[in-house]
């Protein structure tokens, strides 16, 4: 056969038959991969694509994942540097056209590990089409790995593995290999899946799925933990007995389970005995013996694999160390030793190593199940989420069923069994011929009792918490100490925490951090479900949709009950001189005036500050109308819309002011705004909206291909004219809103999260305001709940069309810089900007959906998809970039122009809301405060007045 090579940065790196990137690199002694914003190397971490820590570049294909990319075919491989300006490949093929039609499936089955092969057998020839999923070119799972393509002995679970690989080939199911899920949906006639393989989008429609997704290992999070050469077990595991390469020379292993175990018995079979074996339990004790016996009943061989391997170790004579954990890591821009520290309390010692392999149990891959909205327990040890099931694995989702670890660590025999009896019910639920499953369910009972067995054995105390110098969120580089000093700060929920620090908004989506993250808070739930459910290369979603004008609006109603309050949160006063409902931007900012006005003032809100339209926000500074703002399609509101544009002006000056008053820094960037033209009839619409803001006292002007091309190089060459408005900018909500309950906090305003207005009652000398935390007397009223200030004015008979509108935002991973100003569409739903690391935030009021059952906003995969296209579109870089996350959020649709100003009749009571609430958010919660302060609106702001609906 002929040589197989790729050309690491000048280097010729030998390539096997079957190897990946990563386990050439490996073989090679090539460990990093990745440099990362702060410039940080980093490297293969995790082994099966989650941690997006060992990303290098595939001839001009930027952020590949090397321990998921065959090494065959590939010319040229480069670390990853995040943010780098290059020229770049395309990283999927562009999109022909509108999606294609969906694959219609009777089951599918995520995830072929051993759970998804034996559901995917007992499916198998029952007249069904079944179609298992996995994003590997082989299946077998961790568990079952693939042995290497040559000359490497198998042991009984290669052979294992290999048999149920044949068993599968002989069967009708399809197995669509090389495909990831990154969007998942729940309908009444099953479920709807957006995958990507082979670089290109598929739909898919199962009238029932099964997730046999598994699980990954949770790591030690200790100093250090991040330096290339240190890895999970599984990812060494992987790369020895999937690739024949032993990825170091003097390795150390760190666990709490029998994987440790195997991994340095497989070491010593390679002929490169580890260091050291550190396990935290202490399974060798002799007060262990029953157990071990008792395990022994139910499991003798796997007892009896476990008693061979101990003695093969004692044979090679590796130190084993039990009652020790890893306590620290160091290296440079690599591992260089790690210090092991006895579990109960004493003296560290050090270890020279190149390689260490860590693993501290399991955490189930829950993000398919999540995004299903698959009802989870927490566990209050890690602070993850397990999804719920039943005996045969059904989940709360009529026709979803889980399998195997993602449902909870049991093991790959329980996995075996729990799949045969999933796969059976679906097709039972189906109609199909019945499945003997009465072997799997004793097999099932016998693994249960083993596992119960076996971590009874390697039960170890709870860690100590991490030291604040030590990394909780490795993609943004936040240590805990950053984290717990925001929570000291005022973050009490998981919300609060990640737009203060950027926790969790990475590559690996919180799938590390989330869980400590969420104990830090006392929370018993994670960061929300996104999609996609893994980074997705724009240009294989992207999809051209039609436009389409109008909001759609979310019924309204009452935002209703709050989430549970923690059991320590202070309780309500009786009484207030001035209630605020609503902690977003605009009544933050009324709060913090409020107070400088001397009124004893306190703010309510059903979630947290910060937490809703005002936190979902994508941070535009607004001072130009956006296409559909203006003219037709604008359903006579223009005019309304027009008469905005001065206060959007003022708001934004006042913003500035108030950044250098409270000595903060909100990141504001007044970089300029371009809406562009790319035909005549754009061009004559923005010369119109040009004049027409002109007339208002709005800077804006209509500049041609040349100017375009100085301001913004990176936008494409069909766009040919574009209104430049130098006034607009942008801002970081993530910090602006905090800093401003913070300052009103600092004059004397008092902020209750969680707690829900059930009903508002005026009375003599006030209002009783009805809480889910009890009821308060307040003297005067601001009500600045965003959509749901309607309903709220609803509780006092006032009638304001103030409705939510559900919309959703994008953000890419980070880039050369792509957008140096706000950028939108002229004829096309469309706002860009790039923030300050480099992440790309799209945005332009594409809809979201509202969950019908939880009143919830929720992505919509079709907004994201049209979303993306005219972005790409725009500036054609965008599509060689991944898409990292998506969020929904409540904006609020009001009749064009913003309300602020006493309801009718009652001067103690004000109502604030806009549209571009928040450019607007300072100023109006200003006004709002001063307005309810003197009893009377200044009448420089009566066209915002609730007065104009009396009419209606």
């Amino acid at each position: 056969m002929k040589p197989c090579r790729f050309d690491f940065e000048g280097e010729a790196v030998p390539v096997r038959p079957g190897d990946t990137i990563a386990a050439a690199l490996a073989r090679k002694g090539r460990h990093v991969q990745r440099i990362a914003r702060d410039g940080a190397a980093r490297g293969a971490f995790c082994g099966i694509g989650l941690c997006h820590e060992c990303l290098v570049e595939v001839d001009g294909r930027p952020a590949q994942r090397a321990c998921m990319t065959p090494a065959r075919d590939i010319g040229s491989v480069r670390r990853h540097i995040d943010g780098r300006a290059r020229q770049t490949a395309r990283l999927a093929p562009p999109s022909e056209g509108t999606a294609p039609a969906a694959d219609r499936l009777d089951i599918a089955i995520v995830g072929a590990g051993p759970a998804g092969i034996a559901a995917a057998l007992a499916a198998s020839g029952r007249g069904l089409r079944v179609a298992l999923i996995d994003e590997r070119p082989a299946a077998g799972g961790q568990y079952f790995k693939p042995p290497p393509a040559r000359g490497a002995r198998l042991d009984r679970q290669h052979r294992a593995g290999n048999d149920l690989r044949a068993r599968l080939a002989q069967g009708d199911v399809e197995h669509w290999a090389g495909h990831a899920v990154w969007f998942a949906q729940a309908k009444d006639d099953g479920v709807v899946l957006g995958l990507i393989g082979a670089g290109r989008s598929r739909l898919a429609t199962a009238r029932a799925l099964i997730l046999a997704t598994g699980a990954y290992e949770r790591p030690p999070m200790v100093p250090g933990w991040t330096l290339p050469g240190v890895m999970t077990i599984g990812a060494a595991q992987s790369l020895i007995r999937s690739y024949g390469v032993v990825p170091g020379n003097r390795i150390a292993i760190a666990s709490n389970g029998p994987l440790g175990l195997q991994l340095a018995a497989e070491l010593v079979r390679a002929g490169t005995a580890p260091v050291v074996l550190a396990e935290r339990a202490r399974p060798g004790h002799p007060g262990g013996l029953p157990t071990i016996a008792c395990a022994a009943w139910h499991a003798p061989a796997l007892v009896a694999d476990g008693v061979r391997l101990r003695a093969a170790l004692m044979g090679a004579g590796v130190p084993k160390l039990a009652g020790w954990q890893l306590a620290r890591c160091h290296g440079g821009d690599r591992l260089e030793a790690v210090d092991l520290e006895p579990v109960r309390g004493g003296g560290a010692r050090r270890f020279e190593v190149d390689l260490a392999c860590v693993g501290e149990g399991f955490l189930p891959q829950a993000e398919i199940a999540r995004m299903l909205g698959c009802a989870c327990r927490p566990d209050a040890r890690s602070g993850f989420l397990t999804p719920e099931r039943d005996e045969a694995g059904a989940s709360t989702v009529p026709g979803v069923w889980i399998a195997g670890d993602g449902g909870g660590l049991g093991g790959a025999q329980a996995a075996l069994a729990q799949g045969t009896i999933a796969g059976a019910a679906a097709v039972r639920r189906l109609g199909g011929p019945p499945v003997d499953t009465s072997g799997a369910e004793g097999r099932l009972r016998r693994a249960r009792r083993f596992q119960r067995r076996l971590w009874a054995l390697y039960e170890a105390p709870p860690r100590a918490d991490a030291s604040d110098e030590t990394l909780l969120c490795r993609c943004e580089g936040v240590t805990f100490g950053t984290a717990r000093r925001a929570v000291a700060e005022g973050a009490a929920d998981l919300g609060a925490l990640k737009r203060l620090t950027r926790l969790g908004m990475g590559r690996c989506q919180g799938r590390y951090c989330g869980g400590p993250a969420a104990r830090l808070v006392g929370q018993a739930e994670l960061f929300a479900p996104q999609a996609p459910g893994r980074p997705a290369p724009v240009a294989a979603l992207a999809m051209e949709k039609p436009e389409w004008s109008g909001h759609r609006k979310a019924e309204a109603r009452s935002p209703g009950a709050a989430p549970a309050r923690a059991p320590d949160a202070p309780p309500l006063p009786e009484s207030a001189d001035l209630v605020i409902v609503g902690a977003g931007v605009m009544g933050t900012a009324a709060a913090m005036r409020a107070a400088e006005l001397g009124m004893e003032t306190v703010v309510v809100d059903r979630g947290a500050v910060n937490g809703q339209s005002s936190g979902g926000n994508a941070g535009s500074l607004h001072m130009q109308l956006l296409s559909f703002d203006f003219g037709a399609r604008t359903q006579g509101r223009s005019d309304a819309l027009l008469q905005t544009l001065p206060l959007q002006r003022d708001a934004i000056a006042l913003w500035r002011q108030l950044e250098g008053e409270l000595d903060a820094d909100f990141e504001i960037a007044a970089t300029g705004g371009l809406m562009l033209a790319e035909q005549e009839d754009h061009i004559a619409f923005l010369k119109d909206k040009a004049a027409a803001e002109r007339s208002v006292g709005i800077e804006v002007e209509v500049i041609g291909r040349k100017d375009i091309a100085a301001i913004a190089p990176a936008v494409s060459g069909r766009m040919v004219a574009a209104a430049w408005c130098p006034g607009e900018g942008k801002i970081n909500p993530l910090v602006a809103t905090p800093a401003l309950a913070g300052a009103a906090r600092a004059r004397g305003a008092r902020f209750f999260e969680h707690v829900a207005v059930t009903a508002i009652r005026a009375g003599t000398g006030g209002y009783g305001v009805t809480t889910g935390a009890g009821t308060i007397a307040a003297r005067r009223l601001i009500l600045a709940a965003g959509g749901w200030t309607g309903a709220l004015g609803a509780m006092l008979d006032a009638r304001l069309p103030v409705h939510g509108a559900p919309l959703q935002m994008i953000v890419t991973e980070t880039a050369p810089p792509l957008a140096p100003c706000l950028l939108a569409h002229a004829d096309r739903h469309l706002t860009m900007k790039q923030a300050a690391p480099g992440n790309i935030i799209i945005g332009g009021a594409w809809p979201a959906g509202i969950d019908g059952r939880t009143g919830r906003t929720r992505i919509l995969r079709e907004s994201i998809e049209g979303n993306l296209w005219v972005a790409q579109h725009v500036v054609p870089a965008v599509a060689d970039l991944h898409m990292l996350r998506s969020w929904a959020a409540m904006n609020v649709d009001i009749d064009g122009a913003p309300i602020v100003g006493p309801l009718p009749g009652r001067a103690d009571c004000v109502a604030v809301a806009g549209a571009n609430g928040y450019t607007l958010g300072p100023l109006l919660g200003r006004i709002a405060a001063e307005t309810v302060h003197r009893g009377r609106l200044d009448r420089a702001y009566e066209r915002f007045s609730t007065a104009r609906f009396r009419a209606r």
